[in-house]
């Protein structure tokens, strides 16, 4: 009984380690994409404002100054851009 006992607590902790070490890879797998996705948003964004500067004669912001910008200050930079650009055109 003692034995059959021990064999179903070690079941319970080999589970419990597989399921923490699961969950684990989860949260790291979920953590990249979205990192991922960021990144993917924050390069789009950057070249946006860049053509945005070459079409109003700008000098152009290199990619790494962009790079390091949050989304927020990228998409606000480009809505200003945009109007700079629509006002130039009235």
């Amino acid at each position: 009984m003692e034995i059959i006992s021990a064999k179903t607590e070690d079941k319970q902790m080999y589970d419990q380690r597989e399921k923490a070490q699961r969950d684990y890879e989860w949260a790291i797998t979920g953590a990249r994409e979205e990192g991922r996705e960021e990144g993917r948003e924050e390069g789009k964004l950057a070249g946006q404002i860049q053509l945005l500067q070459q079409l109003l004669g700008e000098p152009l912001t290199n990619d790494t100054e962009l790079l390091r910008q949050e989304i927020s200050v990228l998409t606000t930079q480009l809505e200003e851009l945009q109007k700079r650009l629509r006002d130039r055109d009235v």
